[in-house]
């Protein structure tokens, strides 16, 4: 009797691991597709992403352009909604070209959302956002007044012209000038695409078309070390001051040469946690409440239901005296 005890009792264990690796193989699958791999905004995106999906018990897929090419990333969201992925967050290069991959996601059972980078009118599920875009143009443009002026002449170097976080965030920018610094002088939005090669050279001919020129404008993370570069390299420090939504790690060098005054940005390896929060709680059927209290984020996610945007909290402003403090 006890020999058959013991073979029941083996029995049940071997069908009990078998279950559990079953459901070990199971896990949920949440993808997150930048614009541009291999730079430490998004790098720090990833490592966010990755704590979250320990936390959280699902699979994290991270895969991205290479150079910041629209039809690349479209590509790259198309094999993985083709590879069947839980839930899919992408940060847009191109807004007005993924309404056709969400309709592919939302046929195959796909719960596509946005992150970093929206698409309001693609049909995407929710937005995760860093800040509001009204919030970071509105700092950009007050911080740097207070160093240039309210009568300065301000050139923008900008990322890909089809980037629509970019183009928000410029938006946003000339709003906040007209509204409160009439006399700011902000020239035409430049853009250089995803190299710091590329910035440089629209900053030099920027500054060399406008030799009253007081400040710059990096307004995405791969045009801030060439704007910085081009101001050291012209022995325009003190002269032009820089600035632009740029990591710490990335602007500290420039931050503690003068070439920049100051950075905004936000902390992305808590966007990319809050990233893969959100996708879990698309794949579990779980609402977003207006707060949302999360288990290693530093402070809660408010939602708006009315635009579907889940937010990570406000713009942070790093400087010379602050840049140490952060590793990003």
């Amino acid at each position: 009797m006890k020999d058959m005890v013991r073979i029941f009792a083996t029995a049940a264990a071997i069908a009990t691991i078998g279950v559990g690796a079953a459901f070990a193989q199971e896990k949920p699958k949440v993808a997150f597709v930048p614009q541009i791999v291999g730079i430490p905004y998004f790098n720090a995106m990833e490592a966010g992403g990755k704590k979250a999906a320990a936390d959280l018990g699902v699979d994290f897929i991270y895969s991205g352009p290479v150079d910041g090419n629209p039809v690349d990333q479209l590509q790259i969201v198309q094999n993985l909604i083709d590879q069947g992925v839980n839930a899919l967050a992408v940060s847009v290069l191109d807004a007005s070209a993924i309404a056709p991959v969400a309709e592919a996601a939302k046929a195959k059972g796909v719960k596509l959302f946005t992150s970093d980078s929206d698409a309001p009118d693609s049909g995407r599920l929710v937005y995760v956002a860093q800040a509001t875009d009204e919030g970071l143009g509105d700092a950009i443009i007050d911080e740097l007044v207070k160093r240039v002026g309210e009568d300065a002449k301000i050139g923008i170097v900008s990322g890909e012209a089809t980037a629509s976080n970019l183009n928000a965030w410029i938006g946003f920018m000339q709003k906040r000038a007209a509204a409160r610094y009439p006399k700011l002088k902000l020239l035409e939005p430049q853009y250089a695409g995803s190299t710091a090669q590329r910035a440089a050279q629209v900053s030099s001919d920027l500054m060399a078309a406008n030799p009253d020129l007081k400040g710059l404008i990096a307004v995405a993370s791969s045009t801030c070390p060439g704007v910085a570069q081009a101001i050291e390299t012209a022995g325009k420090i003190g002269q032009i001051t820089a600035t632009g939504y740029c990591s710490p790690n990335t602007a500290r060098a420039y931050l503690k040469s003068g070439a920049f005054g100051f950075t905004v940005l936000w902390d992305p390896s808590q966007l990319g946690y809050l990233t893969v929060w959100a996708g879990k709680q698309l794949i579990d059927g779980k609402a977003f409440e207006a707060s949302n209290t999360i288990p290693g984020m530093t402070s809660p996610a408010t939602y708006d239901a009315a635009t579907g945007i889940l937010l990570l909290g406000p713009p942070a402003i790093f400087t010379a005296e602050n840049v140490d403090k952060y590793d990003f």
